[in-house]
């Protein structure tokens, strides 16, 4: 794959896309958490676990205020901090890629976190970081003269916002009409991609569908070498 006139590897690609997956997945858990609190608070105590369990996590916790607390450091697999840790792992692989801004805007995000493991979490730490998250978004989405990193940045921001709307809510009608942003996308990446409609109504099927969608933008035949490296 070139970037810039540069040839990456497969590696470097999928650590690019994987970026952008994880500051979108931190983002939208954290309004996640914050609009779950509310509810904890004084309308349903049991909210927090309904949200989590669309994700096939169980979560506990004593309190709204420790809710907030097990949603950013719980030991799950998932956590804000671990799903910050994942993107922040990816963004030291491709810094010669990103935008110093961006970069650094992550480096405090993750540093914020780790200072903050033994105090408590309020709604407005969590605010601030979710402004972060969004500043990081924006920076790779809003520029002109996009570059093609930055794609594969935007290309999987795009696949978790679909993704998540689907675990969350269910709502299949929310993504289907977004098919062709995905497949604009991925035709921008790579020209030899081939545009796929999906008419299922089946939420697992075409859970399937967005995720296996990056296999076939990033191929070896389109990188300077095979080597893979597969996340979660």
């Amino acid at each position: 794959m070139i970037l810039n006139g540069m040839a990456i590897s497969v590696n470097t690609a999928q650590r690019l896309y994987w970026f952008g997956r994880y500051v979108q997945r931190a983002e939208t858990m954290l309004k996640e958490l914050v609009n779950s609190y509310d509810y904890v608070i004084d309308r349903d105590f049991e909210d927090g676990k309904k949200l989590y369990s669309k994700l096939g996590v169980e979560i506990e916790y004593k309190n709204a205020l420790d809710f907030l607390k097990q949603g950013v450091y719980g030991t799950y697999g998932g956590s804000i901090e671990q799903i910050i840790s994942w993107a922040r792992e990816n963004a030291i692989e491709t810094r010669h890629l990103l935008d110093e801004r961006g970069f650094a805007t992550l480096n405090k995000i993750h540093n914020q976190l780790v200072s903050g493991r033994e105090c408590a979490v309020s709604p407005t730490n969590l605010e601030e970081i979710i402004d972060n998250c969004s500043l990081i978004l924006g920076i790779f989405s809003t520029e002109l003269d996009r570059t093609r990193a930055y794609q594969l940045i935007r290309f999987g921001q795009q696949i978790e916002r679909f993704d998540l709307i689907l675990r969350l809510y269910g709502e299949i009608e929310m993504v289907t009409a977004d098919i062709d942003v995905i497949n604009a996308t991925a035709r921008q990446l790579n020209r030899n991609y081939r545009s796929i409609n999906v008419t299922t109504a089946d939420i697992p099927k075409f859970l399937l569908f967005l995720n296996g969608v990056v296999d076939r933008v990033i191929q070896k035949n389109t990188c300077t070498t095979s080597s893979t490296q597969s996340q979660s």
